[in-house]
């Protein structure tokens, strides 16, 4: 009798395991669940490895010299991205060296999912005639921000500097920023849970010891594993709910900027805050905004918001849709909208033409 039941569960753990290789061959054919830049299941996001490198003041910049590819989920965009000896994503300039402008923001900034000469920083520059350097970095919260600025002011000499913050974004970085972790940028609050598999980041499904980093290496081989794995995790989550998170604050975001402003005047560049759209986003966004406003505006720190500046603006149509970057048409529309003040500043600023 014991004999039979041995039997019994000897073939029923064998035509389940057949039953998993033919799924996972299926799948693989299929390539339902592949892993790689640009799928699901990829913990670098739309960045390639070692875009990034280690830095003491901002803890990650661009590495100089880099060349790859950003690509999206979906294939929602799918763009060259070269960082130049400085460690600028830099698009070829036209206008002349001086007067000229730097631009720091995160990944707006940047241009993720644009090629560099339709990033915004380089519309501004064919609209303005005014030089304008582009010193986006994927990620960064306006307290990394500094590192970055206090680095490209002597190298740039701008007349001014302009710094785009996403104001909810902002607060939320400011207060568990991105980190490196083996030539990818993370959230802080799951780095522990990322395990290099092959070139990939994979994410463990619990804490455990032994089952967690199991469970990484699992997703890391098998496309049967990716879906499986999460899915039954994120079921577990869902069943034990969440709670809504107040709007951070934004004190944090005007004490960095209210720096950024300091070491820019100092450098002898006026300063400028460009608040990113956000009305369009949702009623956290819009109280936000609102806070950081009202703190920029008791300190004295100019600003410009998107919002008020493009206020017909058909902000989905100007985002892609899955990833929520701006598209070429967005870069292009911020890059025209902002050419006035650009032109208005660099007319009276103190350094003119040095």
């Amino acid at each position: 009798m014991a004999s039979e039941r041995r039997k019994k569960l000897v073939l029923t753990a064998v035509s389940a395991l057949v039953t998993l290789l033919f799924a996972e061959a299926a799948l693989r054919i299929a390539g339902v669940g592949a892993a790689g830049q640009g799928s699901p299941w990829f913990a670098g996001g739309n960045h390639p490895r070692l875009l990034f490198q280690p830095d003491t003041a901002s803890g990650y910049t661009l590495r100089p010299g880099f060349h790859g590819r950003q690509v999206a989920p979906r294939r929602e965009f799918d763009v060259a991205t070269v960082v130049d000896r400085r460690g600028l994503r830099d698009h070829p300039h036209t206008a002349p060296a001086a007067p000229s402008v730097l631009a720091i923001g995160d990944s707006m900034t940047f241009g993720e999912g644009v090629p560099v000469e339709q990033t915004y920083s380089a519309v501004l520059e064919k609209t303005s005639g005014v030089r304008v350097y582009n010193g986006g970095v994927p990620g960064y919260g306006s307290r990394q921000m500094l590192g970055r600025l206090e680095k490209l002011l002597p190298q740039v000499r701008p007349s001014l500097v302009t710094e785009a913050v996403s104001p909810l974004w902002d607060a939320q970085r400011c207060a568990t920023p991105f980190v490196y972790k083996e030539g990818y940028i993370v959230a802080q609050g799951y780095v522990d849970r990322l395990y290099l598999v092959g070139d990939n980041l994979y994410s463990a499904e619990t804490k455990l010891p032994l089952l967690g980093p199991a469970t990484a290496y699992l997703k890391g081989r098998s496309n049967l594993m990716r879906l499986a794995l999460p899915a039954l995790a994120g079921g577990a989550r869902r069943a034990l709910g969440g709670k809504q998170e107040a709007v951070p604050d934004p004190r944090p975001s005007a004490e960095a900027l209210s720096e950024a402003r300091r070491k820019a005047e100092s450098a002898g560049a006026d300063f400028l805050v460009i608040l990113l759209d956000g009305d369009s986003r949702g009623e956290a966004y819009r109280q936000a905004r609102a806070a950081l406003e009202g703190e920029l505006q008791a300190r004295g720190i100019p600003f410009i918001s998107l919002d008020r500046l493009l206020p017909k603006a058909d902000w989905p149509r100007l985002r892609y849709a899955q990833d929520g970057h701006w598209n070429a048409d967005g870069h292009r529309a911020v890059g025209t909208a902002l050419a006035p003040r650009v032109l208005r500043y660099s007319r009276t600023s103190r350094r003119g033409d040095v």
